[in-house]
């Protein structure tokens, strides 16, 4: 459509679409929940939330702005469309692939599986910096459909009780703060510095905290 009609007409589309979100939103419930005081109104991260920053930043950020112009710079005239099915991928792969990643954390424990689509999101990343622009953005979306239900288990279970809402709530703080830094760094670090190095070291920033979540859950 874009190459058809042009950008305009997307957005006319979903500001009708956001339009029609504000009338089936008159159905949600009008009382709000009784929730206990939890004192500090900011405290630190925790692992999980250092890594959903760190996951944030990497692939909500940096990857979906570095797909465009990484899809651009090797793919040419063809990048509009090969971007726009990845990303079509994207939404695909969490509504098929997270109930898969949410059964693999029942059944191995969502830290192991967090250790290791990590480790793999960190190859992807690699790959993608790499001038494997489909095959490693492709893995990426995959492997990020996958993790999605593990953080929110990882942090119900680490917050239990009346705790558990804020701590959900903290989390996607996180996650959103890096997803808003990413674009911004992307946009100071791709046009001076190598991508294979950028999206490369942030894939290791994701394998880290990954482990330093795996850690936590060991000292405990």
């Amino acid at each position: 459509l874009t190459l058809w009609a042009g950008p305009r007409p997307i957005f006319m589309i979903l500001a009708g679409c956001c339009l029609a979100g504000v009338w089936v939103a008159r159905g949600l419930p009008t009382a709000g929940h009784d929730l206990h005081s939890t004192g500090r109104r900011f405290k630190w991260p925790d692992s999980v939330a250092v890594w959903s920053f760190i996951e944030g930043v990497a692939l909500d950020g940096l990857f979906i702005f570095g797909l465009s112009i990484q899809a651009q710079k090797i793919l040419g005239g063809d990048a509009v469309l090969i971007a726009g099915g990845l990303m079509a991928l994207r939404y695909a792969s969490e509504m098929l692939l997270s109930p898969l990643g949410g059964r693999a954390a029942q059944r191995f424990g969502a830290t192991s599986m967090l250790l290791l689509f990590s480790f793999l999101s960190a190859l992807a990343l690699t790959a993608f910096g790499s001038y494997w622009v489909i095959v490693g953005a492709a893995a990426v979306l995959v492997l990020r459909a996958l993790q999605l239900p593990l953080v929110t288990t990882l942090v119900a279970e680490r917050n239990p009780g009346s705790m558990r809402v804020s701590a959900l709530a903290s989390n996607a703080v996180w996650r959103d703060v890096g997803a808003g830094l990413g674009p911004l760094m992307a946009g100071l670090l791709l046009p001076v510095a190598s991508a294979p190095w950028v999206f490369g070291l942030a894939g290791a920033a994701i394998a880290v905290s990954a482990v330093f979540c795996w850690r936590a859950k060991v000292s405990n």
